[in-house]
């Protein structure tokens, strides 16, 4: 038997950078998550022959200036029937870094990567937060707890907006 991690490219989670400064706990829906935000871990869009997905990792990227502030809230989808159970796993503090995007990329030289992620509140163990220094580039990663899909919100603190990429493996 072998046991492995199927890489994958990080996604843009939003469409748009979010400049909502507040984040409503999802609840219980017969409409399947989709949209912004959403990381479908049964599927992998790079790949039609990955395995299902286990883990997602997670970097965060705003505007406006070093040191300025966000939230965020990652919540696991399960499914009975026609009913969409959220399941909530991770809501983090974060701080925008230094560290830029590059021009005409999906994080541009005007915004700037996240360099500490703290977990505010931990409904499990199963995460893990890289915080490097000198302003690099902050992951969070978190089990999906075996659901099938996984929903990021974000909000903005004292930065500008924010947006996200995620990477399912």
């Amino acid at each position: 038997m072998v046991i492995g991690t199927w890489p994958d490219q990080f996604c843009l989670l939003f469409a748009s950078a979010v400049t909502a400064s507040s984040i409503t706990a999802p609840v219980a829906t017969t409409t399947a998550p989709t949209g912004d935000g959403i990381i479908n871990m049964a599927s992998n869009p790079s790949s039609s022959t990955a395995p299902l997905s286990n883990s997602a990792a997670i970097a965060f990227f705003g505007g406006n200036d070093n040191n300025e502030t966000f939230t965020a809230r990652i919540t696991g989808w399960r499914k009975i029937g026609d009913l969409w159970i959220p399941t909530p796993l991770l809501s983090l503090a974060g701080t925008l870094g230094a560290m830029t995007g590059v021009a005409g990329q999906s994080v541009t030289a005007s915004q700037l990567f996240a360099d500490t992620l703290a977990a505010s509140t931990a409904f499990t163990s199963a995460y893990e937060i890289i915080n490097p220094t000198a302003d690099q580039v902050a992951i969070v990663k978190v089990d999906a707890f075996g659901c099938e899909k996984l929903q990021v919100q974000v909000a903005k603190n004292t930065c500008d907006s924010i947006n996200a990429l995620a990477a399912a493996f």
